[in-house]
């Protein structure tokens, strides 16, 4: 088997039997496959920590963490490649790939016994078209972590994930290539399939409709860097759903609450057990903190309510911690933000810079209080000027999600933006990150490599 479907927390509600032989045999009870609490309760704070956006554990000094030498943690940190990290994944730290898999079963459930289920044919259709979507989107998310960035040239001799894509669980998921996996998740989300789902936004949180089926296709052809075809798709995503999060009301509530249906939603992947995810309790790198304007609602709500922590004696020079703010999100899934910035870069990418920008100034104007727009800055007008911009404001938007992860993967295999991390240790020095490193692949969970010999890491 590939993975040991685990039993976790998440708040699951529903514990199937991981094979084709299920006792759900009918449209609806297989819909209840679809209606989960999506969660991944690891997070992605070993994707941030390597994106120098944060530390690994709070409320421990960077020397302390950096004592143990034996840990996955250690290696990401200190950016030490000579960490033999594969060992190492055991327990929670491969929770995140055995969790992505146990909703690809459910996911491939659907669509192997939907078709042959009693019940409505136009429901079967829209269960059937959101398991492929879903489906295509934890392969993304499996094969943009465990593997190397797309690069078109090398894509087809590039080691990537298994394309899991039946319920047979005796059978040896084998390892494919990075060029099948993207063949196959584009298939996945095909127009198809996007045409089958609710064309316009879907209230409730864990399912998704054609927001969420264009944004996927958009943000796999984002990451292969077709940035003309992605802007396509992105504003497709928008034309359903183009809801932000006003953070202005925050000030005027003094609360900084978003449940879990906010509108902005296009599909909800948490990272944590019991809310979307906050700053609050992230310790953020010198580098991060410094992003964070005065006049951001985030800091100016801390300042009026105390939690407001620069410097919290734990962290190196200039490292910040929310205590009272909850900016929420949602840290594997999607929602309008991720849409407009990807929509944003593929503008100004293909020569369009000012819409590009008017595409950031969406998002910034509903979280800089006295914003003034980037479009009308006289000082930018050329590509690499304007990605800074978005580089700098959407690392603050994406905090604590997979998003920054993905992006520096993609730059750092260009030219023009690849760039080496360079990481305050404190009293440990200065340590720095290689834009080529095999750091930015993980490798696979060590009880599932055990299982399948295929599962070779792919920085080696």
């Amino acid at each position: 088997m590939l993975v040991a479907m685990m039993s976790v927390s998440c708040d699951s509600k529903l514990d199937i039997t991981p094979s084709d032989k299920t006792t759900l045999d009918t449209v609806s009870d297989l819909e209840t496959l679809l209606n989960q609490p999506w969660c991944i309760s690891t997070g992605a704070t070993d994707l941030e920590v390597l994106s120098n956006n944060t530390y690994p554990t709070n409320y421990k000094t960077v020397e302390a963490m950096l004592t143990n030498k034996n840990t996955v943690n250690y290696a990401l940190l200190a950016c030490d490649e000579s960490v033999k990290r594969a060992p190492l994944t055991i327990g929670d730290l491969g929770f995140r790939y055995n969790q992505l898999y146990k909703y690809i079963q459910y996911a491939n459930i659907i669509i192997s016994k939907a078709p042959d289920a009693a019940g409505d044919e136009k429901l079967r259709q829209r269960i059937i078209a959101e398991a492929h979507v879903l489906r295509a989107w934890l392969h993304f998310l499996l094969v943009n972590i465990y593997a190397g960035q797309y690069d078109e040239s090398t894509a087809e001799n590039e080691g990537g994930v298994p394309y899991v894509d039946n319920t047979n669980a005796q059978e040896l998921k084998v390892k494919r290539s990075v060029a099948y996996v993207y063949e196959q998740m584009l298939k996945d989300c095909s127009d198809e399939y996007i045409a089958a789902m609710p064309q316009k936004r879907v209230e409730n949180p864990w399912r998704g409709g054609a927001d969420f089926g264009n944004a996927v296709r958009a943000l796999i052809l984002f990451q292969m860097k077709r940035y003309g075809d992605a802007l396509e798709y992105a504003q497709r995503a928008l034309d359903v759903n183009d809801i932000i999060e006003d953070r202005n009301k925050s000030l005027s509530s003094g609360s900084w609450t978003v449940d879990y249906m906010a509108e902005n939603n296009y599909l909800l992947i948490r990272g944590n057990n019991s809310n979307l995810g906050i700053y609050s309790g992230f310790l953020l790198t010198p580098e991060a903190a410094a992003l964070i304007e005065p006049n951001d609602l985030l800091r100016t709500f801390d300042d009026e309510h105390g939690g407001w922590n620069m410097n919290p004696g734990y962290g190196t020079d200039g490292s910040f911690q929310s205590s009272g703010s909850g900016v929420h999100i949602t840290a594997y899934g999607i929602r309008t933000e991720n849409v407009i910035y990807t929509a944003a870069e593929c503008l100004i990418r293909t020569g369009r810079i000012n819409d590009g920008l008017k595409m950031v100034d969406r998002v910034r104007a509903k979280r800089i209080g006295g914003y003034e727009p980037f479009a009308e800055r006289t000082d930018v007008s050329t590509e690499a000027q304007a990605m800074k911009l978005l580089q700098d404001a959407k690392r603050v938007e994406m905090f604590a999600t997979c998003y920054n992860y993905l992006d520096l993967k993609r730059w750092n295999s260009e030219e023009n933006y690849r760039r080496t991390i360079t990481r305050d240790l404190g009293d440990a020095g200065t340590v720095q990150l290689r834009p080529d490193s095999p750091l930015w692949i993980f490798p696979f969970p060590v009880e599932s490599a055990i299982h399948n010999p295929t599962l070779t890491p792919n920085y080696e």
